[in-house]
């Protein structure tokens, strides 16, 4: 050899759900349910141990759902400063916090001043469900304000404002502080929470969207996701 030394890299066995959960396919208990229920196959074999270790390397790993299955489903923390659109003529788009984001599009929008919970999908049929017309899906909303909210104001908004010509649903309103409280709708029109609170007479200054019907923000930073089932999702709207 010269003098000269080989060096052998040799890359180590991983399970599974870990890799799956690195690739980005889902999280380590869904690679584990996704065994279970035969989706997971490794170069062309179901697998059916969940604690099988493969090669990256070497392995070839496959997901092989139902068509319906086949659908993804995120739940995303947008940050301040992303737009919840799928071009980026006049900004960064939130589908770059997904990796693997072809296809994928937001599900309602929340506008660059405000950030919290969005659900991030390639399934037209759920858009419905959430944003149609006929949607009675509850958003939440976290609001802090100039001002302090007054009876008066709490009052009118609740009861129902128009906008543009068109009346609003009523709405909750539930005061955490004098400034900040949390807001409930059911429908979401373009900037429809800091516009209510315009006619009003008061400006929000911070604004974080912490549920959509069951499914909350809870723990996850601006910027982070997690993936979801379609049953999951369905089940809490």
């Amino acid at each position: 050899m010269g003098g000269g030394q080989e060096v052998w890299l040799l890359m180590e066995s991983v399970r599974i759900n870990k890799y799956l959960a690195q690739r980005g396919d889902c999280s380590r208990r869904e690679a584990d349910q996704w065994i279970d229920q035969g989706w997971v196959f490794v170069n062309g074999v179901c697998l059916r141990e969940q604690g099988t270790k493969i090669d990256p390397d070497l392995d070839q790993v496959e997901i092989r759902k139902p068509t319906e299955a086949l659908k993804r489903y995120y739940l995303l923390n947008k940050p301040l400063g992303y737009l919840s659109t799928v071009g980026e003529q006049e900004g960064w788009s939130l589908l770059r916090l997904i990796p693997h984001s072809a296809g994928l599009f937001p599900i309602g929008r929340l506008d660059k001043d405000s950030e919290g919970l969005i659900i991030v999908t390639d399934d037209r049929t759920l858009q419905r469900n959430i944003i149609g017309e006929s949607s009675r899906v509850e958003k939440e909303y976290r609001v802090l304000l100039r001002d302090e909210l007054t009876p008066g104001a709490k009052h009118t908004i609740e009861e129902g404002l128009s906008l543009r010509g068109k009346q609003l649903r009523p709405c909750r309103i539930y005061p955490v502080s004098p400034t900040q409280c949390s807001i409930v709708l059911t429908e979401g029109k373009n900037r429809q929470v800091r516009r209510v609170f315009e006619r009003v007479g008061n400006q929000v200054l911070s604004l974080t969207r912490v549920r959509i019907g069951d499914l909350a923000l809870g723990t996850l930073n601006p910027g982070e996701y997690r993936v979801v089932d379609r049953s999951k999702i369905l089940a809490s709207l």
